[in-house]
C-alpha cells in the first residue's frame, strides 16, 4: 500500500511530457547595422496607437478585468491606515542613475536592459533603445528599432524588444517583434560583433508564424547558457477571442557563437506542441543563470497564469545544447505551498487605475541548485496587488516550492524582476525589483533583498513626481508594464542594474539605476571629499567633475558653452535634489579651450564655471 501511495505521489509532483516536438530550423541572416552611424540617419519613425494593445489581445485584456472585478468583489481592500508591512530602510544602496526614455514615448514601458563588464548599458523603452557609458556618465546615443529593421527590409510595426548581456563572449544580443499579423510577424535577433553596442550587430530573423497556421508572435522572453540563446514566445491567432486566441507557447533554441560571428545560418530547434495532461503550457518564462550563466541545461518556468486562484507551477527542462548532441524537454509539475491568486489593478490618484495584466511568471534565476521566480500576485488581507516570490528546491528528484508575499498594506506592488543577489557562487541571495504605486503614492519602482529566506525592508529605487494621467478623455485604466528590467553587473558581485517605472509630468518614464548589495559592498565605496563649488580636474582630458550645493529641490539644467557664449552639450535636464550634489561628466569629445559649466534654473543662473580643456 505504501508502495503504491509513494507511485501515486510522485506522480502528482512529477509528469514528464512525451507530446512536445523538436523541429531543427535553419536560420538566415537578413543583414547587419552600424549603430553609430545609423543614428544620425535615424528618423525614429514609429506610428502606434496611444493605447497599445495588452499581452495576449484586446479580448484576453477583457476577460481578465472581469475576473479582477470579481476579485474586488470578494477580496475588497481593507483600507487601513495601518503601517506598512515592509517599511523602508537601508539595507540596500542607490549608487548612478540616469533618465533613459529622454526622447521616447509611448504605452507601455518595455523595461529590459542589459550592462556589459565595462559598464555600457543598453535600456529599452517601447520602441527604441537608449546607450550610455555609466563610468563615465555619458549618453552614447538612442536608435529606434525601426532603423535595425531598416537594415533588412522590414518597415512594419516594431515592438517588445528584450536584450540580455553575454559575460562569456563579452557581446551583446537584442531581439525584439515585427508585426502582428500573421502574415508579417517575426522576431529579429541581432548580435553584436564587438562588446561595443555603437559598433557592428548581425541581424537575423525567424518566422512569427512557424507552424503555418495564421498565428503571430508576442510576448517574447530570452535568456542564454554557455552555449545557446533561448527565446520564449508566445503564438496568437488572429481575429479570436481570449478562449481560442491563444495557441501556444514555444521555444527558440539557437546556437548563439555562430550569431556573434557573422554566419550566414545559424542553426536552431523550435520547441513546439508543449502539453501537460493534454493542455498547451502558457508564458513559459525562461530561468537565467545567478552568479554566471550555466552550461547546457536550460529551466523554463509556467503557471496558471489567468487562474483566479492555484497553487500549479510547471518547470520545464531542456538538457543538452545544440552542438553537444539531441536535446530533450522535460516537464515537471509542482504544487506550491502557497496559493497564488489573479493580481487586482493598482491604484493611483484621481481615481485612475494601473492595469496589472495576469499573474504569469516575470522573472526567474538559478543558484546553488535551486531556482527562484517571481509573479503578480493577490494579497487576499489586504486586497493589494503583491509579488509572489517562490523557491524551488529539490529540482533533480521530487521539487518542492516554499513561497511567501512581498506586499504592503496600502501600496500596490507590480511586474517584477529577479536576479542573483549573492557577492560569491551558490548562496540563497537575490535582488527582486518591482513598481509600486498607491492613491497617495505616485509610481515609481522599488526593491528588496532577499537572503536565504528572510526579506529586508522595501528600498525606494526611484520615486514617483507625479501621477500618470495620458490623455483627457481616455479611460481610468492605464498601461502599468509590461517588464522590469534587472541584471548583475558580473565582474563588479556589489552591483545590480535595474530599469523600471515611474510617473513624471504626468506620463510614464524609465529609469535605470544602480543598486549597491549589502554585507562589505558599503565597505568598497569611498565617497570623494565636497569641494563646494568647485569642477575638478581643470584643466581636463578625459573627465571632470563639479561640485554644487541646492537650497531647494527644484528643476535645473547643466550645459557647457564655448567662449563665445555658443551652447556645446546639454549634460542634465532633470530634478536636483536640496544640499549637496556632484556631476561627473566625459570631456574626451571637446577641443582644446576654454569653456563654461552652468547650473541655472528656470528663473536665475545658479553657478557658472570655467573649465579649461588640453
Amino acid at each position: 500500500m505504501k508502495k503504491i501511495l509513494l507511485i501515486l505521489l510522485l506522480f502528482t509532483f512529477s509528469l514528464t511530457l512525451i507530446s512536445q516536438t523538436s523541429t531543427p530550423v535553419l536560420i538566415q541572416k537578413r543583414g547587419q547595422i552600424n549603430v553609430k552611424k545609423a543614428i544620425n540617419s535615424d528618423w525614429k519613425v514609429k506610428v502606434s496607437n496611444l493605447e497599445a494593445p495588452s499581452p495576449d489581445g484586446d479580448s484576453y485584456q477583457n476577460m481578465l478585468q472581469r475576473k479582477k472585478a470579481e476579485i474586488d468583489k470578494k477580496y475588497p481592500r481593507n483600507g487601513s491606515s495601518r503601517e506598512s508591512v515592509l517599511s523602508l530602510d537601508d539595507t540596500i544602496g542607490i549608487g548612478k542613475s540616469f533618465l533613459s526614455n529622454i526622447n521616447s514615448h509611448g504605452v507601455p514601458n518595455d523595461n529590459s536592459m542589459a550592462i556589459s563588464n565595462d559598464g555600457i548599458v543598453i535600456s529599452a523603452f517601447n520602441s527604441a533603445i537608449f546607450i550610455r557609458d555609466t563610468e563615465n556618465d555619458t549618453t552614447l546615443g538612442e536608435i529606434s528599432l525601426h532603423q535595425f529593421s531598416n537594415q533588412i527590409g522590414e518597415i512594419t510595426d516594431n515592438y517588445d524588444p528584450k536584450m540580455i548581456y553575454d559575460p562569456e563572449s563579452d557581446r551583446f544580443i537584442l531581439i525584439y517583434l515585427i508585426g502582428r499579423l500573421a502574415i508579417n510577424s517575426k522576431i529579429a535577433i541581432a548580435f553584436s560583433q564587438t562588446n561595443d553596442p555603437m559598433g557592428v550587430w548581425n541581424i537575423y530573423t525567424v518566422s512569427g508564424n512557424p507552424m503555418n497556421d495564421v498565428s503571430w508572435s508576442d510576448y517574447p522572453a530570452i535568456s542564454i547558457t554557455k552555449q545557446d540563446l533561448f527565446i520564449t514566445i508566445n503564438l496568437l491567432e488572429e481575429n479570436k477571442s481570449w478562449q481560442t486566441a491563444f495557441k501556444q507557447t514555444v521555444v527558440w533554441q539557437i546556437e548563439k557563437g555562430r550569431g556573434y560571428n557573422n554566419y550566414i545560418n545559424l542553426d536552431s530547434y523550435l520547441w513546439h506542441n508543449i502539453k501537460q495532461n493534454g493542455l498547451n503550457l502558457r508564458n513559459m518564462h525562461p530561468v537565467r543563470g545567478g552568479f554566471d550563466i550555466k552550461s547546457k541545461e536550460q529551466y523554463f518556468i509556467s503557471n496558471r497564469n489567468f487562474a483566479t486562484e492555484s497553487d500549479s507551477i510547471y518547470l520545464v527542462k531542456i538538457d543538452n545544447t545544440i552542438t553537444s548532441g539531441i536535446p530533450k524537454m522535460t516537464v515537471k509539475l509542482i504544487h506550491a505551498d502557497k496559493k497564488y491568486h489573479m493580481a487586482p489593478n493598482a491604484k493611483q490618484g484621481s481615481g485612475k487605475w494601473f492595469a496589472t495584466n495576469d499573474s504569469r511568471v516575470l522573472g526567474a534565476i538559478i543558484e546553488n541548485g535551486k531556482i527562484q521566480f517571481v509573479q503578480n500576485c493577490l494579497n487576499k488581507t489586504t486586497g493589494t496587488c503583491s509579488v509572489y516570490h517562490g523557491v524551488i528546491s529539490n529540482l533533480n528528484s521530487t521539487p518542492t516550492i516554499k513561497a511567501n508575499l512581498i506586499t504592503d498594506n496600502l501600496i500596490d506592488f507590480g511586474y517584477p524582476n529577479i536576479t542573483y543577489g549573492g557577492l560569491i557562487a551558490n548562496e540563497d541571495k537575490a535582488l527582486i525589483g518591482f513598481n509600486h504605486s498607491s492613491k497617495t503614492v505616485f509610481a515609481g519602482n522599488s526593491a528588496i533583498y532577499f537572503n536565504d529566506g528572510n526579506y529586508s525592508k522595501r528600498k525606494i529605487v526611484k520615486a514617483g513626481e507625479s501621477i500618470v494621467r495620458y490623455r483627457v478623455g481616455f479611460n481610468s485604466l492605464i498601461r502599468w508594464g509590461d517588464y522590469f528590467g534587472i541584471q548583475r553587473k558580473y565582474n563588479e558581485p556589489c552591483k545590480v542594474w535595474v530599469s523600471g517605472y515611474f510617473g513624471k509630468s504626468n506620463t510614464n518614464y524609465t529609469y535605470v539605476s544602480e543598486v549597491i548589495l549589502p554585507g562589505n559592498c558599503f565597505d568598497t565605496i569611498v565617497p570623494k571629499p565636497f569641494i563646494e563649488n568647485t569642477v575638478f580636474p581643470n584643466p581636463t582630458i578625459h573627465e571632470s567633475e563639479i561640485h554644487f550645493t541646492l537650497d531647494e529641490t527644484q528643476e535645473i539644467t547643466i550645459d557647457i558653452v564655448n567662449s563665445k557664449g555658443s551652447l556645446v552639450r546639454k549634460l542634465y535636464q532633470d530634478k536636483g535634489k536640496k544640499g549637496k550634489n556632484s556631476l561627473t561628466f566625459n570631456t574626451f569629445h571637446l577641443n582644446a579651450g576654454i569653456y563654461f559649466i552652468r547650473i541655472y534654473s528656470e528663473d536665475k543662473m545658479i553657478l557658472s564655471k570655467k573649465l579649461m580643456k588640453r
